[in-house]
C-alpha cells in the first residue's frame, strides 16, 4: 500500500509523488550544498536591484513583471546571493513554475517545510525566503500565498511573471496591500554600458551638458542600437535566438494564457507594429491586411501588452473621454525586434527615446500640435528628429505647447540650446538623452 500525506485541502500527494518534488527542489536550490549562487562573471546588477534589495526586509510580497528573458529569473539569483552573505542557504527556497507548472506554492512550502528544514511553517523561527519565478503559471496562486500571508508567519515572497493581467489580477484579487508591483525592462543604454565595463557619466535632463567621453558614449550607443536591450543576445547575438525568444512568448506567455484561435493574425500583428514602431494604429487597416475582424486585433494587441512585446501611447488630452476615442501609437518593448522585420531609424530612435523615457513617467504623444513624446507630470516634451541637419523649423510644433514645459529637440548628433521667441529648446543627441535616463 502506498504511503499518502494530506497537504491543507489541496490533494494528497503519494511517497513518491513527494520525493519527485524534493529532487526538483534540491535540483533548483544548489546553494543549500554548495553555499553560493552559479551566476556568471558578465552579470550586472540591474538598476531595479539596490531598491528591491532594500525591500527584502519588508513584510509585502515583491513582484516583479517583465519580457521572458529580459532578466527576471538572473535578477532573482542575485538577490538570493545578496541573502546568502548572511543567512543560511536551506533558509532560501528557490523554484520555477515555467519548468514545473503542475505543482502548488502552497503544497511546495508544505514539503520544503517537513523535508528540508523539517520545521512546520507555522512555526518557523527564522524567516524563509521563497523565491517563486513565472508564478503566473498556477491558476489560484494570489489565493495560495494569501492564505500563508495572513497567517503572520516569518516568510517572505519575491515572485515573478511574464504576464501583467495575471499577476496584477492575482495580486489585486487576493493580495491587497500585501504586495508591490515592479517592473523590470530591456537593458537601458546605461545598463549596456554597465556589462560592457564602461564608466558613467553622471547627467540629468535639469542639468544637462556634454560629457568628456562623448566619443566613446557615441560608438557604444551604436552597438546598443544595432544589439538592443536583451542581454542574452549579447553572446552570439543570432536571429534564431531572437527569433526563439518570440517563439517561447507567442506560444509560453500568450497562446497557453489566452483564447487565441490564429496564431498567424498574432505574429502578423506583432511585425506591423515592428515595421511601423511609434505610428498610431488604424485597427480597421491592420484588420483589412490581415483578413481578420476589428476587435480581433484589439484583442490581439491587448495580449501583445500583457506579455511586454508591445507598449502604447495615448495622447495627452484633458478629457478622459476624447483619450478614448482616439488612436494610440504603438511601440515595440524593444529595438532588438527590429532585426526580425526592418525599422526604418526614424522610427527605431523613436522607440528608443520612448522605452527609456517611460522609465521616468508613462508617457503621451500631443496630436495638436503633433508632438512626438510629452511626459504631462515631469512637464517635458520631446520631439525625435533623428538626422544631423536640424533647423529651428523643426522645432516649431515644439514651441506651440504650452510655455510650463521643457521642450527638447532629439536628434542623430547635434547638441546645441536654442532660443527662440522667448522659449529654450534643448538639443540633444539621442545618445546623451539614453544617457539621462
Amino acid at each position: 500500500m502506498i504511503q499518502t500525506f494530506l497537504c491543507n485541502e489541496y490533494d494528497v500527494i503519494s511517497a513518491m509523488e513527494r520525493q519527485d518534488v524534493v529532487e526538483e527542489l534540491r535540483l533548483q536550490n544548489p546553494w543549500w550544498d554548495t553555499g553560493k549562487v552559479d551566476i556568471d562573471e558578465s552579470i550586472i546588477q540591474r538598476d531595479l536591484f539596490d531598491d528591491l534589495k532594500n525591500k527584502l526586509e519588508e513584510k509585502r510580497i515583491i513582484s516583479i513583471i517583465g519580457l521572458r528573458r529580459v532578466g527576471k529569473t538572473t535578477l532573482l539569483k542575485l538577490m538570493i546571493e545578496h541573502l546568502l552573505k548572511d543567512m543560511d542557504p536551506k533558509r532560501i527556497c528557490y523554484f520555477s513554475f515555467d519548468l514545473a507548472v503542475e505543482e502548488a506554492p502552497r503544497r511546495l512550502i508544505n514539503i520544503f517545510s517537513e523535508e528540508i528544514i523539517k520545521e512546520p511553517y507555522l512555526r518557523y523561527e527564522d524567516k524563509v525566503y521563497f523565491f517563486f519565478d513565472e508564478i503566473q503559471k498556477v491558476e489560484d496562486w494570489g489565493d495560495q500565498l494569501k492564505s500563508i500571508q495572513d497567517k503572520d508567519v516569518s516568510v517572505k515572497f519575491v515572485i515573478t511573471g511574464s504576464s501583467s493581467m495575471n499577476i496584477t489580477k492575482g495580486a489585486g484579487e487576493s493580495l491587497v496591500g500585501r504586495t508591490e508591483i515592479n517592473r523590470l525592462d530591456p537593458f537601458s543604454f546605461k545598463e549596456y554600458l554597465r556589462y560592457e565595463g564602461v564608466e558613467i557619466t553622471e547627467v540629468d535632463l535639469d542639468e544637462i551638458y556634454y560629457p568628456e567621453d562623448a566619443s566613446l558614449y557615441k560608438i557604444k550607443f551604436k552597438d546598443y542600437m544595432k544589439k538592443g536591450g536583451l542581454p542574452e543576445l549579447y553572446g552570439d547575438g543570432s536571429i534564431e535566438l531572437l527569433k526563439q525568444i518570440v517563439d517561447l512568448v507567442f506560444f509560453r506567455d500568450i497562446v497557453e494564457m489566452f483564447p487565441v484561435k490564429r496564431t498567424e493574425v498574432l505574429k502578423g500583428i506583432f511585425r506591423e507594429i515592428v515595421e511601423n514602431s511609434s505610428q498610431k494604429v488604424n485597427y480597421s487597416n491592420m484588420a483589412n491586411d490581415l483578413n481578420t475582424q476589428y476587435r480581433t486585433i484589439k484583442s490581439y494587441l491587448e495580449y501583445l501588452q500583457d506579455s511586454f512585446l508591445v507598449e502604447k501611447s495615448i495622447p495627452h488630452e484633458e478629457s478622459h473621454l476624447k483619450v478614448l476615442r482616439k488612436n494610440p501609437k504603438l511601440y515595440m518593448s524593444d529595438h532588438a525586434f527590429s532585426s526580425l522585420w526592418k525599422t526604418k531609424d526614424g522610427l527605431k530612435a523613436e522607440t528608443i527615446a520612448f522605452n527609456h523615457l517611460k522609465r521616468l513617467e508613462r508617457p503621451r504623444f500631443c496630436r495638436e500640435p503633433e508632438v512626438d513624446i510629452v511626459l504631462p507630470k515631469m512637464k517635458k516634451a520631446f520631439e525625435v528628429k533623428y538626422t544631423s541637419n536640424v533647423s529651428k523649423d523643426q522645432a516649431k510644433n515644439l514651441l506651440e505647447l504650452s510655455e510650463d514645459l521643457d521642450l527638447y529637440l532629439v536628434t542623430n548628433d547635434v547638441y546645441d540650446r536654442w532660443d527662440i521667441d522667448g522659449r529654450t529648446v534643448h538639443v540633444l543627441p539621442l545618445w546623451l538623452l539614453c544617457l539621462m535616463v
